[in-house]
């Protein structure tokens, strides 16, 4: 007599069925925020419509009463099975726990912060029920995903950082646009201070709402970067998250913002009346730019001492690559300028203004360039491979789209404008793009070859030993739930790996390191075959395999 076993799904299938209902679940949650923020402005408003034919009621009344049911039912189907999902739905998990997270904190604290400053600045519109209800709507939101990130039974294993690394940047970012755009208000009235002091003409209200904007938004990043410890989170996401947005990005704006007040600033002949007016409306935007770009950079440099060392390696590479582009762009602006001068009909200041911004940035990032790419230094070919191939693959581009450029300017020259005018005005701006994406590419080349025979050079003369392992055969007695460390076992060459599955629970991930490092150990130095017993709270026991029949040994101990 046959029984009937119902068919289990394939990997595929059950990542899909999970990536469908973490989906729904967020576009669901997305309804439910809208919909309590549009009911909470009515009840604030006494549930009197803005306009007759208005129909927020109905919007926030259907959002609510049909997204929440949802909610309900789409969480209590997924939460049974989020302490035994497979790495890939556990990220998929993760990717939506994260998403739902850092949306609904950016729509209540944005509309939180927008209250208090146009409660403040008396010449701004006071429509307060829809901020208010915004904020205290998606705040729902916020503290539901909050609580189920910090739970311990629901909380994602893949990926655990981000979501707060992900609030974290986006805290830092408003932080750095507010602190840009109240240091700009200062310094405009600093620079033309306005007749009267206090009221609503002068600029004391838009000063305390932009002072509103920047500690509210550094109180938020203070809460995620210290009070929920981001700064103490290190894994590879969390550390590709710093050297990109907390490191290279700051360096690079402020040394763009630095190169561009410079050109404003340079005292060149023939342009004294733009250059005033460039000082007087472009200085204030520079200059608080470079003041906080600077103060984010060097926060998080210093920071950076406390992560690997590849984490400070790849931010000096972002940020003496941006440095780079800003110095070609400014070589290229140079020539585009001195060819300008060789054009009888163009007098005009526009060369003028194209040669200063171009002076700008080719000192700003030609020197900044020199001090992080340290060119005077020799540095270990193998650190900047991927530097140089991604250089010569953005200098292809630019290379390519100059040509195209030129190839136009010239036929239009030739077909469409009949010869009238000058050739060398219509193809210069790219033709100093060509001729600095050239110069700068000649460089790398050079660079590129004297790294490659350095390497050639090195592997030659260093033996490198071949490890060849002994170890035939690797058993090991493990709970279900350890398949990531069998699996990097297996990557292991020469292991013939037999698992045999063990009754208990798993041990926690966070030992499955430990564990890997210690086995591998171990399996190097047995002369032939290692027994492995993993028990449930990652404590391991090793038994030494005997080399032939008869002959046994036992190096049992516990780790």
């Amino acid at each position: 007599m046959s029984t009937l076993s119902t068919p289990r799904s394939t990997p595929a299938v059950t990542s899909l069925r999970q990536l469908i209902l973490h989906g729904l679940l967020f576009i669901v949650l997305m309804v439910l925020g809208s919909g309590l923020s549009t009911l909470i402005t009515m009840a604030l408003r006494g549930f009197v419509p803005t306009d007759p034919g208005s129909s927020e009621i109905a919007i926030g009344l259907s959002f609510t009463l049909i997204a929440g049911p949802l909610v309900w039912f789409l969480w209590g189907q997924l939460k049974l099975k989020l302490p035994t999902l497979q790495p890939a739905d556990s990220a998929i998990w993760t990717i939506q726990a994260a998403a739902v997270y850092v949306i609904a904190l950016a729509m209540s604290a944005v509309s939180l912060l927008r209250l208090f400053s146009e409660l403040i600045d008396p010449t701004r519109a006071t429509d307060w029920q829809p901020m208010l209800g915004a904020a205290l709507g998606w705040g729902l939101i916020f503290i539901w995903q909050y609580r189920i990130l910090k739970s311990p039974k629901y909380a994602p294993t893949q990926l655990p950082s981000l979501p707060g690394a992900l609030a974290a940047a986006f805290a830092l970012v408003l932080f750095a646009i507010s602190a840009v755009t109240l240091l700009q208000i200062a310094l405009v009235e600093l620079i033309s201070p306005q007749p009267t002091l206090i009221g609503p003409a002068s600029a004391l209200p838009s000063l305390l709402s932009a002072a509103v904007w920047a500690v509210g938004a550094g109180v938020l990043w203070w809460w995620q970067w210290i009070v929920q410890r981001v700064h103490r989170m290190v894994d590879e996401f969390t550390d590709f998250l710093f050297i990109l947005l907390f490191v290279a990005i700051p360096g690079v704006i402020t040394l763009f913002s630095a190169a561009v007040l410079l050109g404003v600033l340079l005292p060149l002949p023939g342009a004294a009346d733009g250059a005033a007016d460039d000082l007087a409306s472009q200085t204030p935007l520079l200059l608080a730019a470079v003041l906080v770009g600077s103060m984010t950079w060097l926060y998080h440099h210093t920071k950076s001492a406390s992560r690997p060392a590849h984490v400070a390696e790849a931010a000096r590479q972002l940020i003496s690559g941006g440095s780079l582009a800003i110095g070609a762009s400014g070589l290229g602006m140079v020539i585009n300028a001195l060819l300008a001068g060789l054009v009888s009909d163009y007098a005009t200041a526009g060369s003028t203004s194209v040669l200063r911004y171009g002076l700008g940035l080719l000192v700003i990032g030609g020197a900044a360039w020199v001090y992080f790419f340290r060119p005077q230094r020799a540095s270990d070919p193998a650190n900047r491979r991927i530097y140089l191939v991604l250089f010569f693959g953005v200098s292809a581009v630019v290379a390519l789209i100059s040509l195209l450029v030129i190839a136009y300017r010239v036929f239009e020259f030739l077909l469409v404008t009949t010869g009238s005018g000058s050739l060398l005005d219509l193809i210069r701006a790219p033709f100093g793009w060509l001729i600095a994406t050239a110069a700068v590419a000649a460089y790398h080349f050079a660079l590129w070859r004297s790294d490659r025979e350095r390497l050639a050079t090195d592997q030659s003369k260093t033996v490198v030993p071949v490890h060849r392992p002994v170890l035939t055969t690797l058993m090991v007695v493990a709970p279900h739930g350890c398949e990531p460390l069998l699996d990097e076992l297996r990557k292991l060459p020469g292991i013939g790996l037999h698992w045999i599955p063990a009754a208990g629970a798993k041990p926690e991930q966070a030992k499955f390191s430990e564990l890997l490092q210690s086995i591998t150990a171990h399996a190097q130095s047995a002369p032939s075959g290692l027994l492995v017993n993993i028990d449930s709270e990652g404590q391991t026991q090793y038994t030494v395999l005997a080399l032939v029949a008869g002959q046994e040994t036992s190096d049992a101990g516990r780790d």
